[in-house]
């Protein structure tokens, strides 16, 4: 067994480098291109978060097909958790409301990293050091670029937000790997994962689809105000998208 003191300071140096995209939202003058090129960017890492985490579960299940008990109960939490996140009515416009669209991202990273925290605690505790070191290179890099998706509903808002709700956003999407390490040295559960990712999964659905859609009506507004063409827009939209899981991809990769 590994030592648990260190374990926990490693966590917390994977779970806080989050805010290592904390200063993009202290940068002022952005212009709406380069919001757009952010904000795809953003987009990108939640697609290849999504997709990693469903790797991650889909080697849990059985054999069983849909009769597998915890494939039911990920689409039953994935499922009710999306249509909760969906169904108010108000505020769901990000830019009446970036607050939540921030707050989501960052509970859908929390969830995701608390899965992470869970694994590497549990290596921790099992001493498995070839895991152990990969992981804390791995999820330190990965969480360096995660704060991206929680700051960039912030980004170039019109309304004032509190350093106070900037920090507590990014405490919400990095403490959880803290939480799934002190829990991970001492238990270990299949479910556990399971339902995080669930969770994770349905609030990074939410925010993907809300962070498209203010590109496509900054795009429209990029179009209307003759600084760049709506299709030219849309294309740095792709081409950001495409950048941002590139990116996610590669710093996973290389430390697989």
């Amino acid at each position: 067994m590994l030592n648990t003191s260190l374990t926990i300071l490693l966590s917390a140096v994977m779970g806080l480098s989050i805010f290592g995209s904390l200063p993009i939202l202290f940068r002022k003058g952005i212009s709406l291109r380069k919001m757009l090129i952010y904000n795809a960017f953003a987009i990108g890492i939640l697609a290849f978060l999504l997709l990693d985490m469903y790797g991650d579960v889909a080697s849990i299940f059985g054999s069983a097909g849909l009769s597998d008990p915890l494939e039911i109960v990920f689409i039953a939490a994935f499922s009710l958790s999306f249509i909760l996140f969906a169904i108010p009515k108000s505020s769901r416009d990000p830019d009446e409301n970036p607050k939540r669209t921030s707050l989501l991202a960052a509970v859908g990273i929390g969830f995701q990293n608390l899965t992470e925290g869970l694994v590497f605690g549990s290596a921790g505790a099992a001493g498995l050091v070839s895991i152990y070191l990969i992981s804390i290179f791995g999820f330190t890099l990965q969480n360096a670029t995660e704060g991206f998706p929680i700051a960039m509903p912030l980004v170039g808002s019109k309304r004032k937000i509190e350093k106070k709700f900037i920090i507590s956003a990014f405490l919400i999407g990095g403490v959880p790997t803290i939480l799934g390490t002190l829990i991970g040295i001492s238990y270990y559960s299949a479910m556990f994962i399971v339902v995080f990712d669930a969770l994770a999964s349905a609030a990074i659905l939410y925010v993907v689809l809300v962070l498209f859609h203010v590109n496509i009506n900054r795009s429209r507004e990029a179009g209307k105000s003759g600084k760049a063409g709506m299709d030219t827009s849309m294309l740095m939209t792709y081409l950001g998208i495409m950048a941002g899981f590139v990116v996610a991809f590669i710093l996973n990769y290389v430390v697989a």
